[in-house]
């Protein structure tokens, strides 16, 4: 998990963000998390910590939560920090919620996984079903853009060595309802886990059936399993 979410990737790999919207949490945070491959990267590289307190919609799977839990929160709790970490599939759903954020002077911070994908749709599909993904794209919002024309204020992180001070800065703002557009892989994969041998045949299938971006799909698994490989040589080495 710490290789995970060190690496410096081009796209931005969403393990990254989740490790730096964690670094920046204060004790007492309050992070509310969306439905999606969101859920995953929060799971993994968020530490939280006793004294916080953390919200999704989890049995439910209901997308869109985590703006409104946010706000909700914040409203709770007007001295605390309160943080959405949410993807942009879901936010769009409810993305009107941000205006009354600013209505209320309720300085929230909106961390958005920007993909332009429904991500586990797309993976459970191939994983679950064995087919082809399908409807799970759709056209890119300029959150900053949307931040700012709301009365908020908007941070885009385009590349790697940008992730730690604009997140940075970004958390630091205490007036103003925030979104942080975070541009990342598409392609990375939420894999469970343990991967099971049926887990793998669907996903094959689903490229036999014409699964679209096979080949950037099956360059991410191969590079992200390099990555692990060379990982465990150096820490043996090291030991």
């Amino acid at each position: 998990m710490k290789e995970q979410s060190t690496r410096t990737d081009r796209p931005i790999k969403p393990q990254v963000i989740a490790q730096a919207v964690s670094d920046e949490l204060e004790d007492d945070a309050i992070i509310s998390v969306d439905c999606g491959t969101n859920t995953t990267w929060a799971a993994r590289h968020i530490d939280v910590r006793k004294g916080m307190k953390f919200s999704l919609s989890g049995t439910l799977s209901s997308m869109a939560n985590g703006l409104p839990y946010a706000i909700a929160a914040q409203i709770a709790f007007p001295e605390r920090q309160s943080i959405a970490f949410v993807g942009d599939g879901g936010l769009t759903m409810l993305m009107g919620e941000f205006a009354t954020a600013v209505q209320y002077n309720l300085p929230i911070k909106v961390v958005v996984i920007k993909n332009s994908t429904l991500g586990m749709i797309r993976w459970e599909q191939m994983g679950f079903l064995g087919n082809p993904e399908f409807g799970v794209e759709f056209s890119p919002i300029d959150w900053v853009k949307f931040a700012e024309a709301c009365g908020g204020k908007g941070y885009s992180i385009k590349e790697p060595n940008e992730v730690k001070s604009i997140m940075n800065l970004a958390m630091r703002e205490r007036k103003q309802p925030t979104i942080i557009e975070t541009y990342v892989d598409p392609f990375e994969p939420p894999m469970p886990p343990k991967v099971s041998m049926e887990y793998v045949k669907e996903v094959a299938k689903s490229f036999a059936r014409g699964q679209p971006y096979t080949k950037r799909i099956a360059l991410t698994l191969y590079r992200d399993q390099i990555h692990n490989i060379l990982k465990n040589i150096h820490t043996h080495s090291a030991k």
